[in-house]
């Protein structure tokens, strides 16, 4: 096995993606233990607090979220820094393979014909590609990582359950309207839906988790009107790790597909995962345990998909086929599960 110095992971930068690929980096420390490496900017990871919790030793920096997509114009910013770094093998953690991570590949091409000693490990898009039914995007992770000889036999999902409260001191279930995209978000009329389900036939309130958009305030602060303000709270908390521990405290937790769904399964809180506009195959927690995903079926209406990406075009911008269809998520449904745990 080659002893590399210093890698650089791509990756995205969503909290979600630092929860997912922190307890991965912990494997790889494992097997190159006097290895430093760089990561693409995350929130989660440049908190000192979850680095601790995860028991990084080697994370020595961020390269800018831009450039994970290795636009030409970065090229020579990104150069530049794989010499100062000293950059020997760069880990593409992205999911958009050939077809549409198309700077990247073009980097790459290019640099293994100027350079000697950088090398690069991405996802297998020769099996990727040829598949019928779309698996799991950690798993793929984890998959690269053995297949050059990473031991993840030690990988642990639940890498922040220490922080969740005993069954007997946990109350109120948490909902998560947030995310980073407006596509994602699971209708208000259903979320008010879902409380009234939940306040008629248990005795649990509700502790709504909502966005940092003034959008997404607004909407936590209607739906509290609503239920009635003594059913319910709203975590306002800024700090990731003061969400987290407020996360630890609930007896389950509802959420959009964003970063904290990601921190509860971490936390190894029951969670309910509602995918509006991304598909739970690929997006959804390895570890289903303490799991349950609700998928948007009308998703497969869209014109407009990313093979093996689990989105589309549309990702950044309203989709055709929430805006015409919506959702298929029932509230009563998602009771049900919910229900298992109060």
């Amino acid at each position: 096995m080659f002893k590399y110095q210093n890698v650089w992971f791509v990756n995205f930068c969503g909290i979600g993606n630092g929860v997912v690929i922190a307890p991965i980096l912990r494997c790889f420390e494992k097997s190159y233990p006097s290895a430093n490496y760089y990561h693409t900017e995350n929130q989660l990871l440049f908190d000192s607090w979850f680095v601790k919790q995860a028991e990084l030793k080697n994370l020595k920096g961020f390269s800018p979220a831009a450039w994970r997509r290795f636009k030409e114009e970065d090229w020579k910013a990104i150069g530049l820094f794989i010499e100062e770094k000293q950059i020997d093998l760069i880990v593409n953690l992205r999911n958009e393979g050939p077809r549409y991570d198309t700077g990247y590949y073009k980097f790459k091409e290019r640099t293994l014909k100027r350079r000697t000693g950088l090398n690069f490990w991405d996802l297998n898009f020769d099996v990727i590609k040829k598949r019928t039914i779309h698996q799991n995007l950690t798993g793929d992770i984890l998959a690269l990582f053995k297949e050059h000889d990473i031991d993840v036999s030690n990988y642990n999902s639940k890498w922040l359950e220490s922080i969740c409260k005993n069954k007997d001191q946990r109350k109120n279930i948490g909902f998560c309207m947030a995310a980073s995209q407006a596509n994602k978000r699971w209708p208000t009329s259903k979320w008010i839906e879902l409380a009234n389900i939940i306040l008629k036939n248990s005795n649990q309130n509700i502790t709504l988790f909502p966005g940092i958009s003034e959008d997404e305030k607004k909407e936590a602060e209607h739906i509290l009107e609503v239920i009635g303000k003594d059913k319910g709270k709203i975590i306002h908390e800024k700090s990731i790790q003061d969400v987290a521990l407020q996360i630890g405290k609930q007896i389950c937790f509802v959420s959009n597909d964003t970063g904290l769904l990601h921190l509860a399964v971490a936390i190894n809180i029951p969670t309910i995962g509602l995918y509006i506009s991304t598909n739970s195959e690929i997006w959804s927690p390895y570890d289903k345990t303490n799991f349950v995903s609700c998928q948007n079926s009308l998703i497969k209406k869209c014109p407009d998909p990313k093979p093996h990406c689990g989105n589309c075009f549309h990702y950044y911008d309203a989709c055709p086929a929430i805006a015409q269809y919506g959702d298929d998520i029932n509230p009563t449904d998602v009771y049900e599960i919910v229900s298992r745990y109060v």
